[in-house]
């Protein structure tokens, strides 16, 4: 069972932003907003170990979610036009039946294949950009197939550990949130961004995960994603008017085709029985587009992020200090991005951490 409540206030402001024949327009608009989000869930698995060796895992799990939302927003502008206020009102609800079923083969005490198909479920909701009632809008469950087979493996005495996964997702009724002019022959166009159930989609990928020791207290583990995601469909009314906008979709969002990172580290016993670690890792990141629109400005290119650390341990294993440094060359990356209805047509990014120092102590009680 979940109950949320977020509450916001927002205020946006734009006075050197706008002007109409040359003339500066002073402009404010504040945004509250209130969801309510209430979802109760029943889930339950079994194991079945039907022969040697052999396991069988059934789960399924039964959810209803209920949204309950409120918007009022109220523009201010030496401008009449601008002036004005709009609030709205929504409430619905969503369930889903969301079964997973696995099979699991022990080839021996060190290695174990397995394949599973599991279903999700992303409830619907409403259009949280709204600023007048023809953005009003809703939006259908998100659903997907995952199917995923894999390999897990060790070595006879432990020192090498490892898997490979592969696995296939079909998304249906994808929420793509998009942007759109609704007055493009207006002296100040105003812009709305809907979430649409625009899209069915396929994601394709492996990963690759190992470790390995190297000698006595040396650990070397490295992580290798391959991904090919595409749209198999994507209904887009804004098409029917602007035919170009279609190749706004070349790309899925949040979906680098390559990702991957090592670390190494070694450890020294002190002579008090205390433990002194350090190392250090790389994680590479692939060219990844921030937006379902592709917009240029919310690209970000491929990077690489480095770190280094040391762990100290006390001999009774209660007491542990780690310090470090995070992004050491300093690279700067975006995370994220969004586009704004509240002032005009803005994409807004959100940029990673800088380089930062990090000290942290830990105390076990048991």
């Amino acid at each position: 069972y979940l109950r949320e409540n977020v509450p916001s206030h927002q205020e946006a402001y734009a006075d050197d932003f706008l002007a109409l024949g040359g003339t500066p327009l002073s402009f404010l608009r504040t945004i509250d907003d209130d969801l309510t989000t209430t979802s109760v869930a029943v889930f339950g698995q079994a194991n079945w170990r039907f022969a040697p060796n052999w396991t069988a895992t059934f789960g399924l799990r039964y959810t209803d979610e209920d949204k309950d939302y409120r918007r009022s927003t109220s523009t201010f502008s030496n401008l009449p036009a601008l002036i004005g206020t709009f609030a709205f009102e929504a409430d619905d609800s969503w369930n889903a039946l969301t079964p997973s079923v696995s099979l699991q083969y022990a080839l021996d005490d060190n290695q174990m294949i397995y394949a599973s198909a599991n279903r999700g479920f992303k409830s619907g909701g409403f259009n949280g950009r709204a600023n007048s009632s023809a953005e009003v809008s809703s939006f259908d469950p998100e659903t997907v197939w995952t199917y995923e087979a894999g390999w897990k493996f060790a070595s006879a005495n432990r020192r090498l550990l490892g898997s490979i996964t592969a696995f296939h997702s079909e998304y249906k009724d994808f929420q793509a949130r998009v942007s759109e002019v609704q007055n493009p022959g207006a002296p100040i166009p105003t812009f709305a961004f809907p979430v649409l159930n625009a899209a069915e989609l396929s994601i394709d990928g492996i990963e690759f995960e190992g470790t390995a020791l190297l000698g006595e207290g040396t650990r070397l583990s490295g992580q290798l994603g391959l991904l090919d995601a595409e749209y198999d469909k994507f209904v887009d009314p804004r098409v029917v008017v602007d035919p170009t906008l279609s190749s706004l979709h070349d790309h899925v969002p949040f979906s680098p085709e390559v990702t991957a990172r090592i670390a190494l580290s070694h450890s020294f016993l002190l002579a008090n029985g205390g433990m002194l670690t350090v190392g250090g890792d790389a994680s590479y990141r692939d060219d990844v587009w921030l937006s379902v629109d592709n917009r240029d400005v919310l690209k970000q290119d491929a990077y690489t992020l480095v770190g280094l650390f040391s762990t100290w341990d006390s001999p009774e294993g209660n007491w542990q200090v780690r310090a470090g440094v995070r992004n050491l060359t300093d690279r700067v990356y975006k995370t994220d991005g969004q586009e704004f209805s509240s002032v005009g047509n803005i994409q807004t990014a959100y940029y990673g951490w800088p380089r930062h120092f990090y000290l942290a102590v830990r105390y076990n009680f048991f």
